[in-house]
């Protein structure tokens, strides 16, 4: 029992070891005829660590570019103070 389940397992490696050399020539071809655009890559390597379960951490904020103007109105939008009290 154990046999035919070591057996099968080697088969399934080898398999997967063959889709990942025909997938890694592909790639190369596809290298050689366009380079891969890095916010492509970027997005490629995210889906692959989320999907492998790897918890990200910041690593830096960028802020909004509004200039202050566009800010200061949005807080009194957002405001909800009384104006003014008699």
């Amino acid at each position: 029992m154990e046999d035919e389940t070591l057996k099968e397992l080697r088969h399934l490696v080898a398999q997967l070891t063959e889709k990942v050399s025909t997938l890694e020539t592909k790639i190369q071809r596809l290298e050689a005829q366009q380079q891969i655009p890095e916010e492509d890559l970027v997005a490629i390597g995210a889906a692959l660590a989320a999907y492998f379960g790897y918890a990200p951490k910041v690593r830096a904020i960028r802020f909004g570019s509004q200039s202050k103007w566009a800010t200061a109105a949005r807080e009194r939008v957002h405001d909800r103070s009384v104006p003014h009290v008699r």
